[in-house]
């Protein structure tokens, strides 16, 4: 059947539908271990912070010191989840790997996807990344491993989120294989430390209690991309064992991971859409009525002329079709400035963007459990190394003003087209400046994490608990080095988006595979660019200590009281500085051909007619065999870090919190009341600092801010009969602000008299949080639940522009001494005194919003078939949520005091409105095998003011499916298949709900992954 038929359609849909169920089963599994693992072993801290489990250690120690969850099968691993949801007094999720080291999944972000309410925002080659929970994205998710929060950071390209240096946790470093299971808290606890507004996320590593003695794991795999074309290995071990001795029981383990990779991305970028009167407009034509540019002896702008040899080509038609078209608010203008209304690719280009990557990871667990004391010591190591290789062929000139290199402004138009939407879906140019460009990153991310935590009983009533840890993550980028070489003013260039309204053809007017028509060399005298080259260096830690203690106190069979304190120190810094140069010119005997190379076989899978095959790229190596870009010294000129100019942040948080709570287990009526309220103080102090330049001299610029929170939480179950479970939560919680947005940093543009400054002053965003939902466990290992949660936001962060006079903000006046500009006047274009008002551009406390959703969750094993059809199974969940925050867009400057804002009233940022996975399964003795798909709606990445031309930049809804196949050669063996992205699903950013423009649409292949797993 081929795919473009509809009734194949309909199949591939009902095919992803069904998909996606099997992928819920493992998350309601992972539910289950969370809970019932913490319950089984003494020490609580082996699952999650003792602060948060204490009631359920206490519990399991009276039962059986020596329980162990034993978990040898996909619908084993779910089961174990039910037994876990059961028993939760909030609203928790949980995955737990269906056998030692065995997540289904490329790394533990695709995973969580699987979670209810979790949507998956992926990077670069496809691979899940960072991750939303109930429309929150990840800056508003703390992640805790083995009990203390940890933050993992690394690079990414510039269209998929650029380097992380937020809060937000980037999954793609570690391994999935290091972890037994995955905690999703969705409500807050007075216990459970607080930052986060959408949920908070335990992840745990193997101890050696976990499994009933000596225990020796061995994994091999073979992955292979499509795209890429490439076949890899992944490997995995684990050796574990424990001890009877006269002191005690003992136990110890290590597991390693380690996988190589080749993402390769193929795509059509326009990095903006700007109106085509931006950067100086496109050429007019000969006697237009208004003449753009000006005539420019320097330039040879003229009546007759753009530039030298660029004579005005336009056509008054296809002129006019761009100046007449609607501004900016949709009316028509009578008499439109020039390119009005008109919304080009800033930069139409086409990109192959190819990274190699080492993932490696160790672990290693310390047990040690006496007659009433539990020690545990768990270490771990995690590198994620990449070289990011991007390759683009481009047209530069629409991104470029008539100062900075000749650009737009010498560029005519030739002809136009637009659609019913105002999309200009076609344009033919001369004078336009190609471009082919080369850019190589390279960026590690080095994890380490030491966490000692334990247990003592007093008493059977009395027992402490324990945690100290530690967590480093350091993301270093010693390369981020970039070339261009240029055809400059090239005729005959066109987009022509009617035949695919994606991917667009586009005709560069010249043989792009022919190295010699491009060009590296210093910039004329009338501004004529022939190529640059960029570089940049980046550096940024994080470190997080935590040491807590809490003590329980079983009042009677009904009440246990808790209490606890807990002091934490967050230390962010970033350090980077760049270089760069335009000036260098080839040796004598050096040709293009010889510092290029082809980029061959391009545009598969693209859809699209037109798209080359190939073109001549920048080769870095060879480039660098002549100009040593990165020696950052001065032979050659350029490459020199620009210290002076360096972007130098710390941010320290210091927290000290304490709580009390109180568990309650009543029957009443006939029905069972558990749960738990408490409240939790925490006081915070944040130091921020940023390095800035006065006057040619670097020093620091600080700001204090202190705040404290009381942050109460209640939880309650009702077991109702027939196994119905009803459940409320509410609290309040808080999400603290992005380190970057804290940093006290000053940029200065004395020409534009604006000033873009850090707000070491803001509050964090604080949330009350209400949650219903009722659970129905109507038959044996099967459950079916409906939930609302309502979240009232109080406060939000934007940025916000505002005007001052410039000696108002407390800044020194000698950062207005650039650029030939004085503090004492007189110089035009400058800010021309200290109070001058300015244009302000920061982060600030704005007003909040509800955020209001519904959860549906089913867990249905087909049990009640018979034979064969028994051991298939379903499972489903759907999350909708819906939001309102005003955003502010844009401040007007009308000519009296007050100062218009143009607000916007929209959802949430990163917000799914509808999101859904499903997956069916079959699994026997011998042989599993599931499929799944994964769905999120479209959402906003950003509100944008109708100035800027556009409502929103938003990402299409997609759907991701995957499948695993496993069989049990011996008792011992297991040989497997996974598939993951089995329908190459795409990742397109839009611009503009009317207009549709395509911002960003590529593709990254389907993967494969054939493996064999031997345990002894």
């Amino acid at each position: 059947m081929k795919a473009n038929h509809p009734d194949s359609r309909r199949g591939a849909a009902f095919q992803r539908s069904l998909i996606s169920m099997g992928v819920l089963a493992m998350l309601a599994s992972a539910q289950a271990y969370a809970q019932d693992s913490s319950t089984q072993q003494a020490a609580a801290p082996s699952d999650a912070p003792a602060s948060a489990t204490a009631p359920a250690a206490d519990k399991a120690a009276d039962k059986a010191n020596d329980s162990v969850v034993v978990v040898t099968g996909f619908r084993a691993s779910l089961n174990s989840a039910l037994n876990t949801k059961k028993n939760s007094d909030g609203i928790v999720d949980v995955i737990k790997a269906e056998d030692i080291a065995k997540f289904p999944d490329a790394n533990l972000a695709e995973s969580m996807q699987r979670v209810p309410g979790v949507s998956l925002a992926r990077g670069d080659g496809g691979e899940g990344k960072q991750i939303t929970v109930r429309g929150l994205n990840s800056g508003f998710t703390r992640v805790r491993i083995n009990g203390i929060e940890g933050v993992a950071a690394t690079g990414a390209s510039d269209i998929n989120g650029s380097t992380n240096r937020g809060r937000g946790f980037d999954f793609s470093v570690f391994a999935s294989e290091l972890f037994n299971s995955l905690e999703v808290r969705k409500t807050s606890e007075a216990a459970v430390e607080e930052g986060s507004l959408g949920a908070t996320v335990d992840l745990r590593t193997a101890r050696p209690f976990d499994f009933k003695g000596r225990t020796v794991n061995f994994g091999v795999q073979e992955f292979h991309n499509t795209l890429a074309d490439k076949t890899q290995p992944r490997l995995t071990a684990l050796l574990s064992n424990r001890w009877d001795t006269a002191y005690g029981k003992f136990g110890a383990l290590i597991s390693g991971a380690f996988s190589k990779r080749r993402a390769t991305e193929e795509g059509y970028e326009a990095v903006d859409l700007l109106s085509a009167s931006n950067d100086g407009g496109f050429c007019s034509p000969l006697g237009a009525a208004v003449q753009n540019p000006a005539n420019n002896a320097t330039k040879g702008i003229t009546p007759t002329a753009c530039g030298f040899g660029v004579p005005r080509t336009s056509d008054p038609a296809a002129y006019n079709n761009v100046m007449s078209r609607l501004d900016d608010y949709g009316q028509t203008v009578a008499n439109p400035p020039p390119g009005s209304g008109s919304f080009a690719p800033r930069i139409p280009r086409y990109r192959r963007s190819q990274t190699d990557y080492e993932r490696t990871g160790l672990t290693n667990s310390w047990q040690w459990r006496g007659k009433d004391t539990d020690i545990n010591l768990d270490l771990m190591y995690g590198k994620f190394a990449n070289k990011r290789y991007d390759n683009y062929i481009e047209a530069i000139s629409f991104g470029r003003t008539l100062a900075q290199a000749n650009g737009k402004p010498q560029t005519s138009i030739l002809a136009s087209d637009f659609n019913q939407d105002g999309r200009w879906v076609y344009g033919q140019f001369n004078a336009v400046d190609d471009r082919t460009e080369g850019l190589l990153d390279v960026y590690t991310t080095k994890f380490r994490q030491h966490v000692l935590s334990g247990s003592h009983k007093f008493s059977d009533t009395v027992k402490m608990n324990f945690l100290l840890g530690n967590s480093n993550s350091n993301l270093n980028e010693p390369t981020r080095a970039t070339v261009q070489f240029d055809a400059p003013n090239v005729n005959g260039f066109s987009w022509d988006f009617r035949n695919n309204p994606n991917v667009p053809t586009l005709n560069f007017g010249m043989d792009v595979s022919n190295p010699n028509l491009f060009s590296f060399g210093p910039q004329e005298a009338d501004g004529t660019v022939h190529g640059q080259f960029v570089g940049r260096y980046l550096d940024t830690t994080n470190k997080l200590e935590t040491h807590e203690v809490n003590l329980s106190w079983e009042l009677n069979d009904h009440l246990t009281s808790r209490f606890g304190l807990s002091q934490r120190k967050n230390i962010w810094s970033n350090y980077e500085v760049g270089s760069g140069a335009n000036g260098l010119a080839l040796p004598a005997g050096v040709t293009m051909a010889d510092i290029s190379r082809q980029i061959s076989g391009f545009g598969s899978g693209l859809g699209g007619s037109g798209v080359p095959s190939s073109w001549a790229a920048v080769d870095l190596d060879k480039f660098r065999a002549v100009y040593d870009i990165e020696c950052h010294c001065s032979a050659v000129p350029g490459s020199q870090y620009n210290i002076a100019s360096q972007t130098n942040r710390r941010v320290e948080e210091k927290i000290d919190a304490l709580y009390g709570m109180m568990d309650f287990n009543y029957d009443l009526l006939g029905i069972t009341w558990r749960g738990n309220a408490g409240v939790r103080r925490a006081d915070t102090t944040a130091t921020s600092t940023a390095i800035i330049n006065v006057g040619g001299a670097l020093q620091p610029n600080t700001g204090v801010k202190k705040y404290h929170d009381w942050l109460p939480a209640f939880n309650l179950t009702a077991e109702l009969p027939k196994n119905v479970f009803m459940r409320f939560s509410a609290g309040k919680t808080l999400s603290r602000p992005e380190y970057t947005d804290m940093a006290p940093s000053v940029s200065v543009s004395t020409t534009s008299q604006s000033v873009t400054i850090g707000n070491p002053n803001l509050d964090p965003i604080r949330a009350k949080t209400y949650d219903l939902q009722a659970e129905w466990y109507y038959a044996k290992n099967a459950m079916v639940s409906l939930g609302y949660f309502h979240k009232d936001i109080g406060s939000f962060i934007q940025t916000v522009n505002t005007r001052a006079p410039y000696n108002t903000l407390g800044l020194p006046n000698e950062l207005l001494i650039t650029n030939g500009c004085s503090i004492t006047g007189g110089v035009p274009g400058c800010i021309t005194l200290p109070d001058t008002e300015v244009n302000i551009s920061r982060k600030v406390n704005t007003q909040g919003g509800p955020l209001n959703g519904v959860e549906f969750n089913l867990q249905a094993p087909f049990s009640f078939l018979p034979g064969f059809w028994s051991n298939f199974g379903l499972l489903a969940n759907a999350t909708a949520v819906k939001s309102k925050i005003t955003y502010i867009t844009r401040l007007d400057n009308p000519a009296t005091p007050a100062n218009e804002q143009l607000t916007k009233v929209s959802d949430f940022t990163g917000l799914s409105p509808r999101t859904y996975n499903l997956t069916l399964y079959y699994e026997n003795e011998k042989f599993s095998a599931r499929v799944s798909s994964a769905h999120r709606s479209r959402y906003l990445s950003a509100v944008l003011g109708d100035v800027n031309g556009a409502d929103y930049t938003f990402v299409d809804g997609s759907t991701n499916v995957d499948m695993s196949l496993s069989y049990n050669v011996t008792p011992q063996l297991r040989i497997s298949l996974e598939a993951q992205n089995l329908t190459d699903a795409p990742l397109r950013y839009g611009k503009d709900l009317t207009r549709n423009d395509t911002l960003l649409y590529v593709h990254s292949g389907r993967s494969f992954v054939l493996g064999a797993n031997y345990k002894f």
